[in-house]
Parts: structure tokens; sequence; C-alpha cells
């Protein structure tokens, strides 16, 4: 497994911009260039001893000196930012508390269901229904408080 004193070897990490650069040159490796690709869904990928990781994890090795417990989050969602103020140790279920609305409506947790509107949150892989509301703003409302009241500083409401 990749220890954080290979990685610092191989590899400076620039906290204030997010960015990892080569070290040492070597065949097919530019160290004027930052370090690995973006992925189609914009994840950085770095490849260090024949094997692939995200950018995100490497930055919590490169500062933490351990991998993460679990997953590390991006707080503005933004999978390219690797700024270190941009990360965050967190579970699953915080990390998926911090995603974007998938709604038609542009409201995360709110749908219309026969001329009213339903307010939902997943805890736990779980979905708890919080009611069904006359408006889409009150059905917005029962969401944020839910969310907030489970994921605190995690819970993303737009």
């Amino acid at each position: 497994m990749l220890t954080a004193e290979r990685l610092r070897h191989l590899l400076r990490y620039d906290p204030e911009t997010g960015q990892f650069w080569w070290r040492y040159p070597r065949s097919g490796i530019n160290i004027n260039r930052e370090a690995g690709y973006l992925s189609q869904i914009n994840y950085r990928m770095i490849r260090v001893d024949q094997k692939l990781y995200l950018a995100h994890r490497l930055a919590y090795l490169y500062m933490t000196g351990e991998w993460p417990s679990e997953e590390v989050d991006h707080i503005d969602v933004d999978p390219s930012n690797n700024r270190w103020s941009n990360l965050r140790a967190a579970t699953r279920q915080q990390n998926q508390a911090n995603t974007g609305a998938r709604s038609p409506l542009g409201m995360k947790g709110v749908s219309r269901k026969r001329g009213r509107y339903r307010a939902r949150i997943s805890i736990d892989g779980k979905q708890v229904q919080l009611g069904t509301f006359a408006t889409p703003e009150e059905a917005r409302a029962a969401y944020v408080a839910a969310a907030q009241e489970h994921f605190g500083e995690f819970a993303r409401v737009a």
C-alpha cells in the first residue's frame, strides 16, 4: 500500500491550488505539467507505482499521513477542486448528503405527486417520507429542516 512517505517522495502537493506535481522526470512524465488526468466525471486520477488513485484521497494521505478511514468529501461538490480547504473526511452518508438537487423541480428532496409536493430524505440508506404539501416551498422547508437536523455541516439543500 502506498505510504505518505513514498507519496511525498514522488509528488509534491500544493494545498492552496490542490495540484500535484511530479518531483522527478521519467519516461512519459513531464514535471512541468500537473500530475494525472481528469476522468470523464471530473475527478483527477493519478497513477502511482502502477496503481490508479483519486487525487483527493492522495491529498488526504499527503496532508495527514494516513489514508482516510472512509471517504473524502469535496465541500463545494466540484470533484476537480482538490484544495485542502475544500476537502474533509466524511462517512458515505455525509458525502451523499452533500450532493446537489436531482429533482426536475430543482429542489433537493422535493417531487410532485398528484398535484401536491412531497418531501423525502434518505437517512442511513432508507427513504424517509417528510410529508406532502400544497406548495413546493413548504416541501422544501421540510426537507431543509430534516437535512440540517440529520446532516449538520454536510447538509446541502440547493
